[in-house]
């Protein structure tokens, strides 16, 4: 009778967790139904890093020295142009397959930002009432679009902010140091980590200030924190800043331009970045509307006008430095560092918005709690999680765009007919990219002379735009784009710029003789072929052939130059 009535004392504890689970398998869904027929993000993801990370896999080189040479984008590149193996989500990579590691890397964000909200939370001390309210509210945070190579820095942030408060008061835990540990070894410093390193560093030193106590330990431990970084950043740091044979590309780099300019408050806590946190612009409404209410009803939470009053700080500290050109403003300091972008400090705002709402709502007793949070999930998931969002827009097209899944954009079938028929010399060829990303090429095993890179020698931009520059005087910005930018060291045209989403639903004209220094393409780099997304009108090459499979988002022609 005693366990019978524990099993039913224990099953209302249990329910808010099952429903937790629900939501995880909802978040998932379009994976377990689709498979590789699933929507996932292109910009920042499959035109990049999936690509990086299957030619690691495929050549074994996931764990290579710093120097071995990887074959692939711009030919052959040394390894430490690429993100560091000694990362949880590259080790997903190399231990899975491939498709199953990305699945895994999603969920392991998903469940990660749950309980590291829960962490952060139960360090409040706000009353909850009941397990269900808590855990709807971290819920809230797991949901939210994150981005799936930078995001976990930002998922398991609130855990690391709560560990740096324990720390403070004296009160940490042998678990302080293993969430430190593996947040280190799981986020990336240069995408994301550093810029909320820096910003806990200027917390901790301004709590010194005005509590006239050096807080030695936790600064010991944000140095740890760092080191830990560092350590498995080996490679990169080695390549880059010690080895004299080596010059970036990034030593001509400026964000002082383009989009990432004139750039106003509002734009970066509206609906966050899709390269960061992607979420609905009703939070910042709904975090405004609380404020407003619980000041009204004199019951306003000091702590929820603090996050409030960062995130508007924070906002408009990036826009003054967006809009007066100062974001590469590091570089003018050391000029090794002018590749950081201090606009990603924006990286912050979804946390101080969450941690602003709950702490208004909880003055009001989470007033509604029952219908809005249930709203906002489906929000998050359904509207704001690419896969969910795109899939259900092939249904009912509500959005005036349509997009590749993860096998109609790397093609592989398509790529197998090309190899086949390139079967007498694979290998050796060289290809160039017109309006078709590189990585689509790369990712199954081709080499490109062109390449979507961090890191990468200066001496091969160079020779690109010795081949490009006529045509990119046609069109300043673009122009701006591959010297100012040029971490997508693309062969641009002036007609489609910079527009590599020419999938063949799209039926546009033909490119038109692009203005390229075609013998220093043939003679100097010794390129073989072209692959295509669209006819090309030009007599300074032949069509061999096209591809076409049904299940590819491309169709491929095939040029040989003359």
């Amino acid at each position: 009778m005693t366990v019978v009535a524990n099993l039913k004392s224990s099953r209302p504890k249990l329910i808010p967790y099952l429903f937790a689970a629900i939501i995880f398998i909802a978040m998932l869904l379009p994976y377990l139904i689709f498979g590789e027929d699933v929507y996932l993000p292109v910009t920042d993801n499959m035109d990049s890093n999936l690509a990086w990370y299957k030619m690691l896999k495929d050549q074994g080189k996931v764990f290579s020295s710093w120097n071995t040479p990887v074959q692939g984008m711009l030919l052959e590149l040394p390894r430490f142009s690429y993100p560091s193996g000694f990362n949880i989500e590259l080790l997903l990579f190399a231990l899975f397959p491939f498709f199953k590691a990305y699945i895994i890397n999603k969920a392991l964000i998903c469940i990660i930002a749950f309980f590291s909200f829960r962490f952060w939370l139960r360090g409040q001390k706000l009353i909850f009432g009941d397990n269900t309210l808590e855990v709807l509210i971290c819920l809230l945070w797991a949901s939210l679009a994150f981005y799936p190579h930078r995001g976990i820095s930002i998922a398991a942030l609130p855990a690391v902010v709560q560990v740096f408060v324990l720390l403070l008061r004296k009160k940490e835990t042998t678990a302080s140091l293993m969430i430190l540990i593996g947040y280190a070894i799981y986020s990336m410093l240069s995408l994301a980590a550093l810029y909320l390193l820096l910003g806990i560093l200027f917390w901790l030193l301004v709590v010194c200030f005005l509590e006239r106590k050096f807080h030695l330990k936790a600064i010991l431990f944000w140095c740890f924190l760092l080191i830990f970084f560092l350590v498995q950043e080996i490679h990169l740091i080695k390549g880059y800043f010690f080895n004299p044979s080596f010059i970036s590309h990034r030593t001509e780099f400026t964000y002082d331009f383009g989009i990432w300019t004139q750039q106003y408050p509002w734009v970066f806590f509206g609906s966050g970045d899709q390269n960061g946190v992607h979420y609905s612009p009703i939070y910042i409404i709904f975090m405004l509307c609380l404020g407003i209410y619980a000041w009204y009803k004199k019951s306003a939470s000091r702590k929820g006008f603090l996050f409030l009053a960062l995130l508007l700080l924070i906002s408009c500290l990036l826009s003054l430095v967006s809009l007066t050109g100062s974001i590469t403003i590091m570089g003018k300091l050391i000029p090794e560092l002018g590749s950081l972008n201090v606009l990603r400090f924006e990286y912050w705002i979804p946390f101080l918005m969450m941690a602003s709402i709950v702490y208004f709502w909880a003055k009001l007793h989470f007033l509604g709690y029952r219908v809005l949070i249930p709203l906002f999930l489906c929000v998050n998931i359904f509207l704001y999680q690419y896969e969910w969002r795109y899939t259900i827009n092939s249904y009912i097209h509500v959005l005036d765009q349509k997009v590749p899944t993860y096998s109609s954009y790397f093609a592989e079938t398509q790529f197998e007919e090309l190899k086949v028929f390139l079967a007498d010399e694979q290998g050796q060829e060289r290809f160039i990219n017109f309006n078709i990303p590189p990585a689509v090429a790369t990712f199954n095993g081709l080499q490109t002379y062109d390449g979507y890179l961090q890191v990468y020698a200066k001496s091969h931009k160079e020779k690109v735009y010795q081949v490009i520059q006529h045509e990119l005087e046609k069109d300043q910005s673009l122009k701006a784009h591959f010297l100012d930018w040029g971490n997508k060291c693309y062969f641009q045209n002036a007609q489609y710029p910079d527009d590599y989403f020419m999938y063949k639903w799209r039926n546009e004209s033909p490119l038109m003789e692009p203005d390229y220094d075609y013998d220093y393409l043939k003679e100097e780099l010794e390129v073989d072929y072209i692959l295509s997304a669209l006819p090309v009108e030009s007599d300074k090459m032949s069509l061999v052939k096209v591809f076409e499979n049904e299940s590819s988002a491309w169709r491929i022609h095939l040029y040989e130059l003359k």
